[in-house]
């Protein structure tokens, strides 16, 4: 039976979008970079951000409120997971995907029913063309992208590290790996691992550049193509991180069909993605994802684990294995027989 809600409950709901702003503003503004080193007054952060007194107030107890700060005699504090998540300085900072969310996510939603009677990605018919398209041609959007994708994934790379057997395996090769910062922290951990990202030639330079820039270095080496058109690398393992869901089912299953080739016997298929599995406690929450996507892109959207545990079989996988991951993500192991 499902459980009765009451207006309050239907009011909040339908007006979520009211706290969704609220964070995504704080980001915006900076406030709890402010906060970083130290309690401060209203006033003083209206002076240090320019910020009008007139909203300040109710907006800083709003915060306050939900939790993402602390009030003391007038002084306001950042929280723990604001410290960690909401400031440029926190060692997990967010801010690329709030960014993105709120610059391109939370417009799109607005365009919902557009979708809904259409069919048609909202954001494509607003700015004149899909969201890939021409990507790498927009430093802007390119870069307000890489760091969106960057922040969903760093705080889920440990959890994935850990949650698969890299020792058994010799090489992989992370499909879509862009700047290589998964792979990267794969390769700290296993650093017997042959690992290389296969990406678009465009993407050399931003992946040089990082490598460069990390500490301790690591050994990741760089393979340009589309994984659509060219052939892909063999390996003993492939990853797909946060790729599927950006296109449509036929594109899906064709770059399932592609990988098969190119995983050795005995080696797997890494899929980690937000696969939607009823049941699981991220099942709405997925279930929102893949609307996202459905905004964002003309063919992309979420997929459940019984249909993807389906292709993965047309594809000539056997065994396949799903590990629930933290942050809603799910690790789904195609393996190979040898």
């Amino acid at each position: 039976m499902t459980t009765p809600i009451d207006l309050a409950t239907v009011q909040q709901q339908a007006t979520a979008f009211q706290t969704a702003k609220l964070v995504l503003t704080s980001v915006e503004v900076g406030l709890f970079s402010a906060l970083a080193d130290g309690p401060a007054t209203a006033a003083e952060l209206c002076d240090r951000l320019e910020l009008h007194p007139r909203g300040v107030g109710l907006f800083l107890d709003a915060l306050t409120a939900l939790g993402l700060l602390e009030r003391d005699e007038g002084r306001y504090a950042n929280v723990t997971a604001a410290s960690a998540f909401l400031s440029s300085g926190g060692d997990s900072y967010l801010g690329g995907f709030f960014v993105w969310a709120d610059r391109v996510m939370y417009p799109a939603w607005g365009q919902l029913a557009e979708l809904l009677r259409s069919g048609n990605p909202p954001m494509a018919a607003r700015t004149g063309h899909e969201m890939f398209d021409s990507l790498w041609d927009d430093p802007v959007l390119t870069e307000m992208l890489t760091r969106m994708t960057e922040s969903i994934s760093r705080p889920l790379i440990p959890t994935l590290v850990d949650a698969f057997d890299w020792a058994c395996y010799q090489s992989v090769v992370d499909l879509g790996g862009c700047r290589g910062d998964t792979l990267a922290e794969v390769v700290r951990a296993h650093p017997h691992l042959d690992a290389v990202v296969f990406d678009l030639p465009a993407v050399r330079p931003q992946f040089d550049e990082h490598m460069a820039e990390l500490e301790p270095k690591v050994k990741v080496r760089f393979q340009g193509g589309d994984f659509f058109k060219d052939a892909i690398p063999q390996a003993d393992l492939l990853t797909l991180n946060h790729a599927l869901v950006d296109w449509d089912e036929s594109q899906r299953r064709r770059l399932l069909d592609l990988t098969f080739p190119a995983v050795r016997p005995g080696g797997a298929l890494l899929i980690c993605d937000s696969v939607i599995v009823e049941g699981e406690p991220s099942y709405f929450r997925n279930l929102v994802r893949g609307i996202n996507m459905q905004l964002m892109t003309p063919g992309g959207g979420g997929h459940r684990l019984t249909e993807l545990t389906g292709w993965l079989h047309e594809a000539g996988y056997g065994k396949v294995e799903h590990r629930p991951l933290s942050t809603d993500m799910s690790l789904v192991i195609a393996h190979k027989p040898a």
